[in-house]
């Protein structure tokens, strides 16, 4: 061997182990990216699911909250509407709603309707797990998931649910629903074993062509990672947006039914019993029970249309966000007796009215956490052009309450009203910030200012 080939040895020697080393190295890594990645997806679409799960209970609770909280309406009566109501709500393929009561005896089971009526208490799945049992536990404490074993209703087999309860203290029912998780871990091998694919074809390219190769598919494989993040929460983005629509238009289409046909039919039958006593006044004097029913009746005209009001606030739409906040926080101080002050900027023609109904849900959630939680006796509420934003604020001199907690507690009914604010106003880019200590609670709502017709 001459010195060339000497030199072309120590030249291309220490290369080779290189390269080796560096598809070693690389290989090792990818395979770790490759567990890693399938474990962030598999806690990416869980989570996906138990936010799923939260949706449709949200739906199912709107559906029959006519029902529930009426109390006009006999309680059996409105139990036995809400059963119909929701044994005919169901969703995909095994979607469905089953409701138990405390002592575990079947309510509502749309898919296996010989529950109904029957004790379940002692009810185990493939795993010895006394799920009602469970899922009244996870309900009474604010609810709650479980994953078990249950027979899919599309298919008659065996699979993993997750499920989702809530208490509905009044009637004590435990109410849930659940989707089908034993696709996850198919759908997780199945990117692995695409991603072990991949690592093998990347690894044959850097023994052809180097270090400059290693660099390139790393690089390209973060821009895959990055733009598939990116369209994840485009997509995350866009079901936030239209579960919101869904529930606006709903509250509209509530609220117009209930204006336009129930009030009248109210109206329509007090001025039926004023005619009825002045003609029974001829023979009788029912004056007495008669002006009772007329007030009845009248309070209910009052809480319907209070009812409608709540839905969907027209004064948005007919007056402007000023206005709207304005009849709120007179109902509420009329309602509660906290005193509430109201700093406004007219700004009636230049919001749309998605911005106007965000901020005055915004509003409306601070003032119900302050009748329940506070214990103030005065709100001020400012709403005000700052910079660049359109800011709310809302201040009570309460108790407050402590921050640490909810930030640490992730269970999805702590702090709900807040995260409820925070995604309404991260939907139009907004940010909300809140602080409390013992003298009360301040609470800001920022949109920015270029949402505006004018801007």
């Amino acid at each position: 061997m001459n010195l060339t080939q000497k030199i072309q040895l120590l030249a291309v020697l220490p290369l080779a182990v290189a390269m080796l080393l560096v598809v070693l190295a690389t290989q090792y890594q990818f395979e770790k990216l490759s567990q890693d990645a399938a474990d962030t997806y598999r806690s990416s679409v869980i989570s996906r699911r138990q936010e799923e799960l939260q949706n449709y209970t949200l739906l199912a609770l709107s559906s029959i909250a006519h029902l529930y909280h009426n109390q006009d309406m006999d309680e059996a009566v409105a139990q036995e509407l809400a059963r119909n109501v929701l044994t005919n709500l169901t969703y995909k393929e095994d979607g469905y709603f089953f409701a138990y009561t405390r002592e575990g005896v079947g309510v509502v089971h749309p898919k296996q309707p010989y529950r109904i009526g029957e004790n379940w208490w002692l009810l185990q799945d493939e795993a010895g797990k006394f799920l009602i049992q469970e899922l009244i536990r996870n309900a009474e404490n604010g609810g709650g998931y479980l994953q078990y074993e249950w027979e899919k209703p599309s298919l008659g087999v065996v699979g993993t649910k997750m499920a989702y309860s809530v208490m509905l203290e009044k009637w004590g029912w435990m109410l849930g629903t659940g989707v089908y998780i034993d696709d996850i871990d198919d759908q997780v091998s199945s990117i692995q074993a695409s991603i072990n694919h991949k690592i093998l074809e990347a690894s044959y390219v850097i023994l052809v062509i180097g270090i400059i190769a290693v660099i390139v598919v790393f690089g390209t494989g973060l821009l895959l990672q990055f733009n598939e993040r990116r369209l994840a929460d485009e997509r995350l983005q866009e079901l936030t947006r239209r579960i919101l629509t869904a529930q606006e238009e709903e509250r509209r289409r509530v609220s117009r039914e209930l204006h336009d046909g129930i009030s009248q039919l109210i109206a329509g039958a007090k001025f039926s019993i004023e005619t009825a006593a002045l003609k029974i006044s001829q023979k009788e004097n029912p004056e007495h029970e008669l002006a009772l029913t007329k007030d009845r009746i009248a309070q209910t005209l009052v809480d319907l249309r209070r009812i409608s009001r709540d839905l969907h606030p027209r004064i948005l739409d007919d007056h402007g966000l000023s206005a709207g906040i304005e009849s709120l926080s007179e109902n509420f101080s009329k309602r509660t007796g906290i005193k509430v002050n109201l700093n406004k900027t007219a700004v009636k023609n230049l919001l749309p009215i998605e911005v106007k109904t965000t901020l005055y849900r915004v509003a409306q959630e601070a003032l119900t956490n302050i009748e329940r939680h506070s214990k103030a006796s005065q709100v001020t509420i400012s709403i005000a052009i700052k910079g660049k934003w359109i800011v709310l604020s809302i201040i009570d001199n309460g108790v407050g309450f402590n921050l640490d907690m909810i930030n640490r507690d992730k269970s999805p009914t702590v702090g709900i009203g807040l995260r409820n604010m925070h995604e309404r106003l991260s939907y139009h880019k907004g940010i909300f910030e809140i602080s409390s200590d013992s003298n009360g609670t301040t609470i800001e709502a920022k949109i920015p200012k270029n949402v505006m017709k004018y801007s």
